[in-house]
């Protein structure tokens, strides 16, 4: 990514690992005959974000933001020196606590932001 993504115009860490998913909105049916007919309603994305380690503060600065009372988001980024920016859901927050040297961390952290 190179510059930190922004959730709300918050700053949060670089991922470790990014990556995106494109898939197709549709609706089908079938006909009288059983031939399938199907329409594209939308194209969406999917933001896949993962992190080796993250300290207390990060991990809080991401779920303060994801586990208000809002629905939809902002999500902006940088990609090849174009800023994108989206409007987007939160899906599920996984992460294992860890200690190290008396200090609580979190590891292994995934999370996805749909596109509304």
């Amino acid at each position: 990514m190179g510059i930190a993504p922004k959730i709300n115009g918050t700053s949060i860490k670089e991922p470790t690992d990014f990556d995106v998913e494109k898939y197709k909105l549709s609706k089908s049916g079938r006909v009288a005959s059983g031939k399938m007919t199907m329409e594209i309603i939308a194209k969406k994305k999917k933001f896949n974000f993962s992190y080796a380690v993250l300290s207390g503060t990060e991990l809080e600065t991401i779920t303060d933001i994801l586990d208000s009372n809002t629905a939809f988001y902002s999500f902006s980024f940088v990609e090849n020196g174009d800023t994108k920016t989206y409007n987007i859901y939160p899906g599920a927050i996984k992460f294992k606590k860890f200690r190290t040297d008396g200090v609580w961390y979190w590891k292994d952290v995934q999370f996805s932001l749909i596109e509304q």
